[in-house]
């Protein structure tokens, strides 16, 4: 794209900082045709209130009836101009000139509304989505790389839901910032070490010395880890063991060392399936063990720097000034803490794997932890402390409260998959699909990350049976309208893709409509780090297809054939494009 062209289009959106967390702006942009359009009506409008200092904003009104796209510029010209908003956006539309593909402009008490030429953006846009296929909604390639950091599970602890919403909240952001053209590092960080591996581990020597279970090991460590813990509140005795094992473990100990590398193991294997299931890969793994003993090099700079200090044995950063109280960067018994390698591997990112941003993908209860790190980064001299930021989510819960590991009432990834792929495998066989096991896999995985993808500011309330609803926001629901897509293009024997549009039903132009706004709700995802914008998105258009096809025949139109089996064909190419990024697959048949 030319530097005008860019410097056009930047002028279109308003970017917003949030907390300096992004590098360079993203441009919201929709099809070609929707993008040349907006910039021609911003020219335009230039041109009619002789002004060219002005950010144009341009949105889509709540009904078709205000028009395709809308301005609130007069708002602000009126203070700029001392002149009431009304009679500024008269002025314009009474002598602003329309581009090829404007219909008309409105006045609407201030804002500007512009109404297109149906046929010719429907037309456009279809046939730009056919053409690009695949790389339909893909960004321009940008110069800065990004680090996704998800997952994160700790070894030695069971995989549940809360685990999975992690996990395919941060797969999904990093599919996102892939394809809106980043070079993407994803990364996983995983607890190898630490006080919940020491209970475990004192736990096993103590309670079953020597045990290796023939099937499930890390479902088998995630049980003695919860035992563990309630013990340890019943004896004095006990924690007193554990703390020798803790002390051992960080010391590495021979004999510690063997069994700790053991079960370790065990996790790892367990964690390599479910991602294998889910069909999600990683770039980079990083381990707590490895940044342990940097991260307490630095806590002893920081001490001697006068940046950190001991009280009651312990180090930490006075963060108070900030109104971020105390931060605990090592145990009083000198063994390391989450912070004490969080410092280190906020390093090592940026110096080993030479990147420009760091997105930590961490649940909403270490909103405040993260804000310290980053504070004490800040201080400590570290320049690439404003490039981190913390993406929250809240909690998968059950109906009865909050999920925990230590007390044991944890509902299991293996478990909870057992149980919607058995549902799943029942509905597909109810509609006499030939490949029934593979499809209820598909199914399967695709409602279980569906139902994880909800705005992450939000808590959810689990509900599988909700999660697999074909007829509500779910991801069958979605996959079934790919489906649907495929079988009708599957009957069309003849059809030209050089077609015409005799007239066009409402319903026909509002798929049309949404279909054209794919790249631009790739990108404001990309810049809000919300997959949830794609999520909502696409069961927006799936709904919106499935209104079209009762409404509209297709394979026996008597007008519009061709361009409803195009539009078809175009909504199939979005549906499909929308759910990789969100890391489900779109079935051809169901």
């Amino acid at each position: 794209m030319e530097k005008r062209q860019l410097q056009k289009l930047s002028l279109i959106i308003k970017f917003l900082t949030k907390n300096d967390k992004r590098i360079l702006p993203c441009f919201a942009v929709g099809t070609i045709l929707l993008r040349n359009l907006k910039m021609e009506l911003e020219d335009s409008i230039k041109r009619t209130v002789n002004l060219d200092d002005i950010v144009i904003v341009f949105s889509r009104p709540p009904e078709f009836k205000f028009g395709d796209v809308a301005t609130p510029l007069c708002f602000e010209l009126g203070k700029k101009l001392k002149k009431p908003p009304v009679q500024i956006a008269n002025d314009v539309v009474k002598n602003i000139i329309l581009p090829e593909g404007v219909e008309k402009a409105e006045a609407a008490g201030g804002y500007i509304n512009f109404f297109f030429d149906k046929k010719y953006f429907s037309k456009k846009t279809v046939e730009e989505v056919i053409k690009k296929d695949a790389f339909y909604g893909k960004g321009e390639n940008k110069k800065e790389k990004v680090m996704v950091e998800y997952s994160q599970p700790n070894t030695h602890k069971s995989f549940h839901i809360g685990h999975l919403r992690n996990v395919c909240l941060g797969d999904a952001l990093a599919n996102i910032m892939e394809f809106s053209g980043y070079d993407t590092v994803r990364a996983n960080y995983i607890g190898d070490v630490g006080a919940h591996v020491a209970k475990c581990l004192w736990a096993y020597m103590k309670f079953y010395d020597g045990v290796i279970p023939e099937q499930n090991k890390g479902e088998f460590l995630g049980k003695v880890y919860s035992e563990a813990d309630k013990k340890l509140q019943e004896s004095e005795e006990y924690q007193e063991e554990y703390k020798v094992v803790l002390k051992n473990l960080y010391d590495e100990d021979k004999k510690i060392m063997e069994i700790w590398e053991m079960t370790r193991e065990w996790s790892l294997e367990e964690f390599n399936r479910i991602y294998m299931e889910l069909g999600i890969n990683f770039d980079v793994f990083l381990y707590e063990s490895e940044v342990k003993d940097e991260g307490i090099k630095i806590t002893r700079e920081l001490m001697d720097k006068g940046i950190a200090d001991v009280k009651d044995g312990a180090v930490l950063v006075d963060l108070k000034e900030f109104d971020l109280d105390e931060f605990v960067i090592l145990r009083s018994d000198g063994t390391a803490l989450y912070s004490t390698k969080d410092l280190a591997l906020a390093k090592r990112k940026f110096e080993d794997f030479r990147i420009d941003l760091s997105l930590y993908v961490v649940g909403s209860e270490q909103k405040f932890y993260f804000k310290q790190l980053f504070k004490t980064l800040e201080i400590m001299g570290f320049k690439q402390a404003k490039n981190c930021y913390h993406l929250s989510y809240e909690l998968v819960m059950l109906e009865e409260g909050k999920m925990s590991s230590r007390e044991g009432n944890v509902v299991l990834y293996s478990e909870l998959k057992d149980v919607v792929k058995k549902e799943a495998l029942n509905q597909v066989r109810e509609r006499n699909i030939s490949n029934a096991k593979n499809i209820s896999e598909i199914v399967t995985i695709g409602a279980l990350k569906y139902s994880m993808m909800k705005d992450n500011n939000k808590r959810i309330i689990f509900n599988w049976e909700k999660a697999l609803d074909f007829e509500g926001d779910t991801a069958p629901y979605i996959q079934y309208a790919h489906a649907r897509a495929t079988s009708i293009l599957k009957k069309i024997d003849d059809f030209s893709a050089e077609f015409e549009i005799d007239s066009l039903d409402d319903k026909e132009y509002k798929l049309v409509s949404m279909i054209s706004e794919f790249p631009e709700i790739v990108e404001k995802a990309s810049i809000d780090y919300r997959p949830d914008y794609v999520s909502n998105y696409v069961y927006g258009i799936a709904k919106c297809f499935n209104e079209f096809y009762h409404e509209c025949h297709v394979i026996n139109a008597e007008t519009n054939r061709d361009f409803r089996v195009s539009l078809v064909k175009a909504t199939k190419i979005v549906l499909s494009n929308a759910l990789a990024l969100l890391g489900i697959k779109a079935p051809e048949e169901m």
